[in-house]
């Protein structure tokens, strides 16, 4: 059945086969692989990839990152899981995007967690491909007790001709890119060091629901965003980003968090942002939110017209310095139409 998958496709712009693992995903023959769950599919995240692919097209083999579909700390935390930079089904299509051949989804499951290490390595992915090479960060774990470490994964590779290689973290800044990082960014407003790790713009996905009404009646209406999933929260305040709707980016002042001015009455939402130039009904539909920069903290106002006043210059602002919308970096579908700006 060798080569059975057929081709995938490689290099900028195209996409790599997906696959969901099951025993008879079919099998492709010889390959490199790169193995990590890859939360926020960062710089880090990216260069390892990187060099898989280049290590594969050394050998002219297939280039595979292997994935969950979702993050095995989501099953097996003993506390919470830490809070998401990328719902699942973005996650995987970011590595769609990275220049290797395949993105082998395996379903994390208990029954998978019980596995050794061996195990995984020669039956799940050994049946999906013949290993030439595995690239992991160095500290990698993988297995029942997580006894897979670069190390005894190494042991495991030497007579099988697959070769172990461990990387070092990528450093961006003086300090390691990690998705805890970056979570720590993002919770302190520190957004455009935390895009810099990303290699994108941090986003959100949400549904519109309905609000208190106080923008419209102050004369900028807001999209009241419930979010998909329990994501990484960004610090309260105010920020400049970009909102899709059906695929068209509009500029926007971007609230996180309940307004002080109006504390006390019903929280419904912590996220508003008010998008520039967009008419229209937004209940019920589905946006994503993207974070450009940071613009001020809370501040309780004495009056309406001070708010009314800071709203208005955050607004002029986003319009004056954001540029044009960065579609090929922002992660997810984007397409010309009105809402980008020239």
């Amino acid at each position: 059945m060798q080569g059975s998958l057929g081709a995938g496709e490689t290099g900028v712009g195209r996409r790599a086969k997906v696959v969901p693992w099951r025993p008879d995903a079919g099998f492709i023959g010889d390959a490199v692989c790169a193995i990590g769950a890859f939360d926020g599919v960062h710089v880090g995240h990216r260069f390892l990839i990187s060099e898989m692919i280049r290590a594969a097209r050394q050998l002219g083999v297939a280039a595979v990152v292997v994935t969950f579909d979702v993050d095995p700390d989501e099953l097996l935390s003993s506390h919470p899981a830490p809070r998401k930079l990328l719902i699942n089904e973005d996650r995987i299509n970011l590595l769609s995007r990275t220049g290797a051949d395949y993105v082998l989804v395996v379903p994390f499951t208990r029954e998978l967690a019980a596995l050794r290490y061996d195990e995984f390595l020669e039956q799940v992915l050994g049946s999906f491909m013949h290993l030439r090479g595995i690239h992991v960060g160095c500290d990698f774990k993988l297995g029942y007790k997580a006894l897979g470490t670069v190390g005894s994964m190494t042991d495991w590779g030497v007579s099988r001709g697959c070769p172990v290689k461990g990387y070092p973290l990528l450093e961006r800044k003086g300090h390691p890119v990690t998705a805890t990082r970056i979570r720590d960014l993002l919770g302190a407003g520190q957004v455009e060091v935390a895009n810099c790790l990303l290699g994108r713009p941090f986003y959100v996905r949400g549904t519109v629901v309905e609000g208190r009404h106080e923008g419209s009646q102050l004369g900028f209406p807001t999209a009241n965003v419930q979010t998909t999933m329990p994501y990484t929260p960004v610090a309260d305040g105010v920020y400049a980003g970009w909102c899709a709707v059906d695929g068209i980016c509009y500029p926007s002042a971007i609230n996180a968090g309940y307004p002080p001015t109006f504390e006390g009455r019903e929280k419904l939402c912590k996220l508003e942002p008010h998008l520039i130039g967009f008419a229209g009904d937004l209940y019920g539909r589905e946006l994503e939110v993207s974070f450009s920069s940071w613009l001020r903290g809370p501040v309780k106002f004495p009056s309406l017209e001070a708010l009314i006043a800071t709203v208005k210059d955050n607004i002029s602002w986003t319009e004056g310095h954001l540029g044009r919308c960065p579609a090929d970096e922002l992660g997810f579908p984007v397409r010309e139409g009105e809402g980008l700006l020239a």
